[in-house]
């Protein structure tokens, strides 16, 4: 390649391609620009050289009272009023997880179909946050819940930060985004999270999936273990379990056409955390339709979600265009009342 080495007095130099001039310049221009606290901490190219870029973005949360990290993809192939699709991520995970070994495929996929791909943190950290010595509770472990019981309460209000912190800053820090045309993934923990938040508020979201989701956390050990800690009892957490707010719904959610899962049938997890047959029994009880699929011989892990996560991707690339297009149709008026029978002025300059 043509290399051409600019020097930014950034304490460093940059070697780049002559293609990608324009915009690792604009990158640059866009750290400086950056308010609030607002810091990226890297920037990475992926997906070959018509492939978009992955950050890693860190800022001061007022939900959290902590500096927080997410990871967002930016497609090249769309520059403007980009969808967002939200992954939320398991136990013990952090912001990176996703994108270092599932990324490849996904990016690939969110490239090709327009889309940008935010992933937040699992909890907050650092000095003077909450902790225990166990993997399923604390750091890394924040089930995307406003934890009302002390001492969590002060740091750990995760579902405040996914909902309604975390899409402002995007909109505000990267204005070629849609924060309003959104969808929710996530895994495990993380499934949970992304079931619950758009069950919650479903008009918010153009589509909800999953991977191995804790689907009924009111009847799990981890949900046991959590919510009493989180919330106070096990009986509060029903607020934040998929399976109970579908139990309380007479009709399905006109919003979601249907609500695709993902599950693994040698799962360590299955019978005794995931449950997703009470999901099931919840969803038929309502009429909401679900795909569920069950893949068979696949586990827990990062190796299940890559193997699929492409169609999930397309899943909500279709939901996200079809949302757009509609929100695009409403705009355009249909009422012409003000002007039917009435003489048209015309102030266009006309050439002579």
């Amino acid at each position: 390649f043509n290399q051409k080495r600019l020097h930014f007095q950034l304490c460093c130099v940059f070697i780049v391609d002559n293609r990608e001039r324009e915009e690792d310049s604009l990158y640059l221009l866009n750290i400086v620009s950056m308010s609030g606290g607002v810091k990226i901490l890297s920037k990475t190219r992926v997906g070959g050289s018509n492939g978009g870029y992955y950050q890693r973005v860190q800022h001061e949360s007022t939900s959290t009272c902590t500096p927080m990290i997410f990871g967002l993809y930016l497609p090249a192939s769309a520059k403007v009023n980009v969808p967002v699709l939200f992954w939320l991520s398991g136990l013990t995970c952090d912001d990176t997880n996703f994108a270092n070994k599932a990324g490849s495929r996904a990016f690939a996929a969110a490239e090709q179909q327009g889309i940008a791909i935010v992933m937040p943190d699992t909890s907050p950290r650092g000095e003077g946050v909450p902790n225990v010595d166990s993997y399923d509770l604390g750091i890394g472990a924040g089930f995307y819940v406003n934890a009302t019981e002390a001492p969590y309460n002060t740091h750990y209000q995760m579902y405040s930060y996914v909902t309604e912190e975390l899409p402002a800053v995007l909109a505000q820090q990267f204005p070629q985004l849609d924060t309003t045309m959104a969808s929710i993934s996530g895994h495990s923990m993380g499934g949970h999270g992304a079931l619950t938040i758009a069950l919650k508020d479903p008009t918010r979201w153009a589509s909800v999936s999953a991977f191995s989701p804790i689907c009924n956390p009111t009847d799990c050990p981890w949900g046991h273990k959590a919510f009493p800690a989180y919330l106070g009892s096990i009986a509060d957490g029903a607020a934040h379990d998929a399976t109970c707010l579908l139990e309380a719904r007479d009709t399905p959610l006109v919003e979601f056409d249907t609500i695709l899962i993902d599950q693994g049938t040698d799962d360590d997890f299955l019978d005794s955390q995931l449950k997703p047959q009470a999901l099931e029994a919840a969803a038929k009880k309502c009429g909401q339709s679900l795909t569920l699929n069950r893949r068979e011989g696949f586990d827990h892990s990062y190796h299940f979600i890559a193997a699929f996560i492409e169609d999930h991707v397309a899943f909500h690339g279709k939901r996200l265009a079809k949302k757009q297009r509609l929100a695009l149709a409403s705009a355009i008026p249909t009422d012409f009342t003000a002007t039917t029978g009435k003489p048209i002025e015309c102030h266009a300059m006309v050439a002579r």
